[in-house]
């Protein structure tokens, strides 16, 4: 079963860098067909299969070489390897981090995500807190979104935010400062090469790894 769990979540992973890759360049999620974003040639069916084709192709285009991101891999291995954590207790927390894996693809490639998914994670956010926090959260939520469009000049992205409040309302403010401190110090580790950089990605590794950790 965890073999089966391993493929889907690879498959899985697959996808979701292929949207994320779809957002960046504003095509259709549906068509064309998967193709190379370099040369455009459509993909055939032995380049698909996830890890496998990256291997066998050595991270390179069979038909123009270019080379395919390294991330592409990696997302796909640690998908298959989160995903065989699945079980009914925690479908939940696992769809809220594939809500918000995909959000920092897309933040990673253009600094922006669709404002959907903040909406769309924040019921599997609070559906185990207590009303008066739930409301109180929101309101914060809320807060974070009217008052960044006005902010001038921010240091930080609302989505970044967004986020920290997520994590922190369900895990608590110790396992809050631990994700952050390592979040924090891969994001300046790759900062020494980028003056600006999207830190929504970092926030979700760091998520993904305490989470590994923590089953």
């Amino acid at each position: 079963m965890m073999i089966i769990l391993f493929i889907y979540g690879a498959c899985l992973g697959s996808w979701l860098t292929a949207m994320a890759d779809r957002y960046a360049t504003g095509t259709s999620p549906l068509y064309p067909a998967s193709h190379c974003e370099i040369c455009q040639t459509p993909l055939a069916y032995w380049q698909l299969v996830p890890v496998v084709s990256y291997l066998v192709l050595r991270g390179r285009c069979h038909y123009c070489q270019q080379r395919i991101p390294p991330t592409t891999l990696v997302l796909e291995i640690s998908c298959g390897i989160v995903l065989t954590t699945l079980t009914l207790a925690t479908l939940r927390p696992l769809l809220w981090l594939g809500l918000w894996t995909f959000a920092a693809l897309c933040d990673a490639r253009t600094q922006t995500f669709p404002g959907w998914l903040v909406w769309l994670a924040w019921p599997l956010t609070v559906w185990a807190l207590p009303w008066p926090t739930i409301i109180l959260a929101t309101s914060g939520l809320l807060g974070i979104q009217l008052l960044w469009r006005h902010w001038p000049t921010p240091l930080i992205g609302d989505g970044d935010l967004e986020l920290i409040l997520a994590y922190a309302i369900t895990r608590g403010s110790t396992a809050t400062a631990q994700w952050l401190l390592v979040a924090s110090t891969l994001a300046l580790w790759r900062a020494r090469k980028q003056k600006r950089l999207a830190f929504l990605p970092y926030l979700v590794a760091s998520a993904v790894g305490w989470w590994l950790i923590r089953r």
